[in-house]
This record gives structure tokens, sequence and C-alpha cells, in this order.
């Protein structure tokens, strides 16, 4: 394998947090890439994780290439955190350029206004504003850490866009619709009392049903994005807590689909943490444990026959230094079609490392984020293959036409992002198939933008 820079960019400045995503520029352009991050580490709004920022987010956008396009501040109006000012790339009008979406706050001097808040959109090559609409207030009663979690994101209705915004995630959740105009396609409450899950902290977008309408994720929920409506709710009525990681797949051998999940709350006895559904909603299988809060989980293809093995994080949470702290990790393995348990596939702490397929055969390789390995790339068998460092902004088909899966860091010191990849990568035909599906376009588009990309070790499973 020959582990290489691909790409870097200069910000200039410490980097406390880092979100990145692929923009569109249009026709006669190159293709962009939009970075929004700050000196400040990302803030939270649960109460035991809130700080008084130090510095403002900043919004860049780049040619691919590394030229600096534009840079914005975004003021003391808005707060550097995910939950607060989510964001996209994504274009409603249909003109080729994706426009940027991003939720603003015109009052600088009161950074906890709902009434300031407004849905922002900048064209990508000028990064001017050329549009405003009002935020909904929906979650203005609440707590602030309930308050203040705010959602972007977007899909495809037979082709034509929808834009996606919402409010909520562990009790009161409201969803809207937008089409290209702007007009609201539809408006959803889901209740505290409904009976079904919160919402996740990932939320995929793709055709799961292969009707030509994309669906959403919103926790164990399926919703279509054409009306809102429910296809289903895992568990409903089973299950009331709040899921950390909602991952949905493909059997590589039966074609059938899956929805692998990981499960924060819900302490009641006998409730499962780790649940797999069918592409009826339906439980496939369950694994222990039944207690504990789930924080993270990956799926990977490992060994010569690219077995899928699902594996979740479970952590214990103590007060140290008057500070709440995530202690204890415990990995869990499964069978991620049969929900058979395993002992560890690979010699190292699953959770320590995140699955990339760098050189394109199928079987996935690791970088390790945390631990002694932290920064170096491995395969499952746990033999180094090179050190790239950094902390992880997006993994995937980071660049579209370089073979195999790519990797995004940020290295906070050097105020720098750079792109790694093997430059001797070759895809097959099962990778090709792989990388094409739909769902890889939407991880790049979205899953960059929010919470997902610092909480836990996804991969996507198509």
């Amino acid at each position: 394998m020959n582990i290489k820079c691909l790409k870097e960019y200069d910000m200039g400045s410490y980097l406390g947090q880092m979100r990145s995503v692929p923009v569109s520029l249009g026709k006669d352009m190159p293709e962009g890439v939009l970075f929004v991050y700050s000196t400040q580490e990302n803030l939270d709004p649960w109460h035991e994780l809130f700080n008084y920022p130090k510095d403002t987010l900043k919004m860049s956008l780049y040619t691919i290439d590394g030229v600096p396009m534009w840079t914005r501040d975004l003021g003391n109006g808005v707060i550097p955190g995910v939950w607060y000012a989510p964001f996209i790339s994504f274009d409603l009008d249909g003109d080729g350029v994706d426009e940027i979406w991003f939720l603003n706050n015109l009052n600088p001097d009161i950074p906890f206004s709902l009434n300031a808040r407004v849905l922002e959109r900048i064209d990508p090559v000028s990064g001017e504003t050329t549009g405003r609409w009002p935020w909904p207030q929906n979650t203005i009663d609440d707590t602030m850490s309930h308050s203040y979690r705010f959602y972007i994101t977007g899909g495809y209705v037979h082709d034509k866009p929808v834009l996606v915004t919402a409010q909520g995630t562990y009790r009161d959740m409201y969803i809207q619709g937008y089409n290209p105009d702007m007009t609201k396609r539809w408006d959803i409450k889901i209740p505290f009392g409904d009976g079904g899950a919160r919402a996740s902290h990932l939320c995929p977008i793709l055709d799961f049903d292969d009707d030509g309408v994309d669906e959403m994720f919103w926790g164990e929920r399926l919703i279509s994005l054409d009306d809102g409506h429910e296809l289903f709710c895992g568990d409903k009525g089973k299950y009331f807590g709040h899921s950390d990681i909602v991952l949905p797949f493909i059997d590589k051998d039966t074609k059938k689909k899956y929805i692998f999940t990981c499960r924060e709350d819900d302490e009641r006895p006998g409730v499962p943490r780790v649940v797999t559904y069918n592409a009826k909603g339906e439980r496939e299988w369950i694994g222990v444990p039944d207690v504990g809060h789930m924080h993270s989980g990956w799926l990977a293809n490992i060994g010569p026959d690219l077995r899928k093995v699902a594996m979740a994080m479970r952590i214990t949470r103590k007060v140290i230094d008057n500070a709440i702290v995530d202690v204890e990790p415990e990995d869990f393995y499964f069978d991620a079609v049969t929900g058979e348990p395993m002992e560890s596939p690979v010699p190292f702490k699953g959770d320590e490392a995140l699955p990339i397929d760098l050189n394109g055969d199928g079987e996935h390789e690791f970088f390790f984020t945390e631990g002694s390995k932290a920064g170096c790339v491995a395969d499952a068998k746990g033999n180094i293959l090179g050190f790239i460092g950094g902390i992880t902004v997006r993994t995937g088909k980071v660049l579209a036409d370089h073979p195999g899966e790519t990797i995004m860091v940020y290295y906070q010191n050097e105020g720098k992002v750079r792109i790694w990849g093997d430059d001797d990568a070759e895809e097959n035909e099962f990778t090709k198939k792989r990388f094409s599906h739909p769902y890889h376009f939407r991880m790049q588009h979205f899953m960059g933008t929010g919470y997902n990309h610092i909480h836990g070790h996804v991969s996507c499973g198509m």
C-alpha cells in the first residue's frame, strides 16, 4: 500500500474543530470544498459540556486543489458547535451549483436567541448571502440541551430535490420539507410520548425501498421525503430512547437490506442496546448487552470472504474532578447479518479505530483515532501500513475520482487539513458497485456536517 497526501488546505490558525463538505461550483468551475472551523473546540448544548465560546465560527471555501476562494466569519451570534450551527451544500434549485445552507443568528449580542435565527443560503462562488428564511421556534420552551439541537439535510423525490430542516432530538421532534422555491412541502411533529424512538446522531438519506423517493432514517424511523409520512418505526411501543448509531447496509450474498442500530438510553430492564432490523423495520436480531450506553459503532468487511462485522461500543460515565468523563469502553462484535456474537475479529480495540477501504479491494483497513496507535493505518491483522496523524473529518469517497476510499483529517497546531489515500489503489467489480451506490454521495454531502462526524466511528454499510 502506498499511502500519500493527495490534497492539502491551510486554514492559517489553530483548529479546535473542523467540519467539511464537497461543493459543486458549476459546469465550468473546479470542484470546491467547504470548511467550517474555529479555534474553539466543539460546544455542546448539554449543560455538562457547554463552555463560553472563546472564538467565532469561520466558513471557508477552497477549490479541490487548495486555492482559497473566500472566507466568512459568522460572528458572535453563532455558537461554534455542531448542534447550534448545522450546514450542508445542496443544489436545491437544480442549476448544477450546490448552494450552501446554514443556520445563522442575525443578533450577535444574543447568541441563544431563537427569534433571530434564520436559515441562510449562500452563493458558493461569491460567498454572498442570496436568501434568508425564519427558523422554526418549535423548541423554545424546552431545556437548553433540548432546545438547541438543530439539523439540516436533503434528498430527492423522483429526482427533484427536497431540503429538510429539523429541531429536537431527545423529546419533541419537528421536521420540515421544502420545495426548490422554498415553499413548505410538509411539516411534521413527533411528540415525546408517541411510543417510538427518538432521533439519532446521524441520519442516513437514501432510497431505501427503491421506489424513486428518498427516505431519511430519523433514529429508528424511516420517513419519506415526499410527504413526511412514516414508513415504519422500529420497535414502536417497545423502545422509547435515543439511538446513537443507525447504519443501513446490504448483505452482499443475498442482497437483503438491514439497519444496524446502537442505543444510548431507555434503562428499562430487558430493553436491548443493539438491534438490527430487516427492510420492513422488523427485528432481525438483537445483541447483548441489554444495559448501558452504546456510544459508537461501525460496520466493516473483514477477511478474504468480506464477512460483514458489526461493532458496538459501550461506555460508562463517571464524575472525575467535577467533570463527567466517558470511561471503561467495552467492545461487542456480531456477524452483521445473522447477529451471531463474535470474539474480536481484529487484534486491537475496535473502538479505537475507524474502518476504511483505502486500496479498493473491498476489505477494510483501519485508521486509529485513539490509543497508542493513534494516527496509524493498519490492516485487519494489525499490521501497520503507514502513519497519517490528525483528527478525522470525513472518510469514504472524499475524492470521487480517486480509486478506493480516502480520509480527510485536520491538524490542530498546524492549522491544516489533508486528504490521504492509497496512490496504488485499484477498485474491483465489488467495490465499483459499492462506491456507486447513492448512499456514498449522501455520506459525503451530509455526514461531514453534523455531530455524527465526531460522535462515533461510523462506516457506510452499503
